[in-house]
């Protein structure tokens, strides 16, 4: 992927779980091991070689390190 796609790309997943963070009852902890579990497929993912995902596996990738650290931030 460009970078013209994959920086919005993530600007705009990180905005999407920040707000549902916000707004959802759910405590930081799930959060965190949401975001390490989407972490592991990722990294699958990126092991995988006959996988054609042309780079969209790092945005799973980072996708889950941003849940993480909103879990991580996060109060309850």
């Amino acid at each position: 992927m460009s970078a013209l796609v994959t920086y919005p790309l993530l600007v705009i997943i990180g905005l999407l779980i920040l707000i549902v963070a916000t707004t959802s009852k759910i405590s930081g902890m799930k959060f965190m091991l949401m975001g390490v579990s989407i972490i592991l497929v990722g990294g699958v993912l990126i092991l995988d070689e006959n996988s054609g995902l042309a780079g969209f596996e790092y945005l799973i990738l980072f996708t889950g390190i941003i849940f993480g650290v909103i879990g991580f931030v996060k109060e309850n």
